[in-house]
């Protein structure tokens, strides 16, 4: 039937139909990307040290690995397939080919989040045409993008919203919300689905404007981010450029454009007959607001008003490349990236102490997503976003701070929602042999070395056993043994004296470089010399 022949009622009633159908879909995918999300926290008992399964209808995050730009870029940085993110992802951009935009409308959390906030942000606004000014910036992004991931320096996970809304929600809704529900509901915060120890996140004030700035961009016009810089956003309509979903526009269109100014993506050319189809992301608005109901969304192959351009700038393309070099050159010849002669230690960064698991240096950053799963499921909390610790291409990265928490022995669930397996699986038991890094004591503050007091509480709490005592000047000692000690910082944690503590573990006895294998075996010595 076609939409000269379709009856009025039946048209508006489809049109209901599937505006309705469209809010609910969005509504049950945010929401089951915070279900998700808070399936993730609190699996760890401290009283027992027992792990509580991860129960949840998919993979915590599932969100992160259906993202098709987290996953070709973080391939492309590390130079290998991540089969994980290929199985995941390929079924979304099979589907973009297809069906379009479809994500960017109905699925992705960020989008849902900016139209709901947008009545409550926007003011009046004025019926004319959106401006499409920076409409092509997403573009050039993602061609930034893509250099940097090139040359295993990426920065996806800056611009990507699956991973910055992650991010977000970690860094800045999580603690304040154990914190009010603690103070408000002290019964429940015990409930054993919570952490059991207040949460605390560096960078969260960082997150927080991040978020706030892309929320606030939509008082400029709808979906400001995902029109104008959302690289994803970029990536599905170069995809989606041959789909065969269709706007199509009858005859009985009185040219009266509502429906290119009230165009979300700004997808509607000036003639409302014609639009861009890699912009569209099925939203329906354009047929809800069309008053003789002259608009239809429907699959077919229609051509008349159907145009597919990007109307890509070659010199700012070219621009944005050359940025993206100059980031590389910066961030691969900056001091924070020199090894040590004879290991593959960041010299410069002592503390850079990666979560268990995690690969080699290099390796590690081109693959890591900074998407803070593994931060905000640590039972500790002692995974922190870097600073500067691996310089500016590790800003984000995870790394362990003892001082706020220790790696806990019988731990192993950072490495159950890392999507792009940045950090390798491991079991407890191969926790023994493997080395993060290597505690050492500082005998200018401990009080056996300085003061021959009685001190025991490295050794007490040592997972293993990794503090040996020797007789020195007729006093027995601590001193920590290399080949079992692994790094995961529980002296540090409980050592009494403050604020420094007496014994610190430092990078440089991590082995990540080294295999499982090989990194047992050295372990075994250490069983063979005692």
């Amino acid at each position: 039937m076609s939409p000269d022949n379709e009856t009025t009622q039946a048209r508006t009633s489809r049109i209901i139909n599937m505006q309705t159908l469209r809010r609910v879909v969005q509504s049950l995918f945010l929401l089951w990307f915070v279900y998700l999300f808070l399936a993730a926290i609190g699996h760890y008992d401290a009283a027992s040290g027992e792990l509580r399964p991860i129960s949840a209808t998919a993979p915590v995050d599932f969100f992160l690995r259906i993202d098709p730009l987290i996953g070709a870029t973080a391939m492309i940085a590390a130079r290998k397939v991540i089969y994980i993110s290929l199985v995941y992802a390929l079924p979304i951009v099979a589907l973009t080919v297809l069906f379009g935009r479809f994500f960017c409308g109905w699925i992705c959390p960020l989008g849902t989040i900016l139209d709901a906030s947008d009545p409550l942000l926007r003011r009046k606004r004025k019926k004319t045409l959106p401006d499409k000014r920076f409409v092509n910036i997403k573009y050039y992004v993602l061609a930034f993008v893509a250099v940097t991931a090139v040359f295993s320096a990426q920065l996806a996970y800056l611009f990507d919203p699956i991973s910055l809304l992650t991010r977000t929600f970690t860094f800045v809704i999580i603690a304040p919300a154990q914190m009010a529900i603690s103070s408000l509901f002290p019964d429940l915060a015990t409930n054993r689905y919570m952490p059991e120890t207040q949460l605390f996140y560096r960078m969260n004030l960082i997150a927080f404007l991040m978020f706030a700035a892309i929320i606030a961009a939509d008082k400029l016009g709808r979906r400001f981010w995902c029109r104008n810089l959302c690289p994803l956003g970029a990536m599905l309509a170069l995809l989606s450029r041959f789909s065969f979903m269709r706007r199509i526009v009858s005859g009985s269109c009185n040219h009266c454009t509502l429906c290119a100014r009230e165009c979300k993506m700004a997808a509607i050319l000036e003639n409302p007959k014609e639009y861009n189809a890699p912009e569209c992301i099925y939203c329906y608005t354009c047929t809800r607001v069309c008053k003789p109901l002259a608009t239809v969304i429907r699959p077919g192959f229609a051509s008349h008003g159907y145009t597919a351009g990007y109307d890509i700038n070659r010199r700012r393309a070219l621009q944005s490349v050359a940025l993206g070099l100059v980031w590389v050159a910066g961030v691969k010849t900056h001091v924070s990236a020199k090894r040590s002669r004879d290991s593959e230690i960041k010299t410069s960064s002592p503390v850079l102490i990666r979560p268990p698991g995690a690969m080699a240096e290099e390796e590690f950053l081109a693959t890591c997503t900074r998407c803070s799963e593994c931060m905000k499921i640590c039972p500790t909390n002692g995974l922190q976003p870097a600073l500067l610790e691996a310089g500016l291409e590790g800003i984000w990265t995870p790394i362990l701070i003892p001082r706020i928490g220790e790696c806990t022995q019988k731990c192993d669930l950072c490495h159950r929602v890392c999507p792009t397996q940045a950090i390798q699986p491991f079991t407890v038991d191969e926790k023994t042999h493997i080395y993060i890094g290597t505690a050492v004591i500082d005998r200018s503050q401990c009080w056996v070395w300085n003061s021959d007091k009685p001190c025991l509480v490295c050794d007490e709490v040592c997972s293993y056993n990794a503090i040996d005592w020797k007789e020195v000047d007729g006093v027995n000692r601590p001193f920590v043994n290399e080949k079992t000690c692994t790094g995961c910082g529980i002296c540090e944690q409980h050592c009494p004296i403050q604020p420094d503590s007496a014994i610190r573990a430092f990078s440089f006895g991590d082995k990540r470089h080294w295999s499982r294998e090989a990194q047992k075996r050295y372990r075994g010595t250490a069983m063979s010399d005692e």
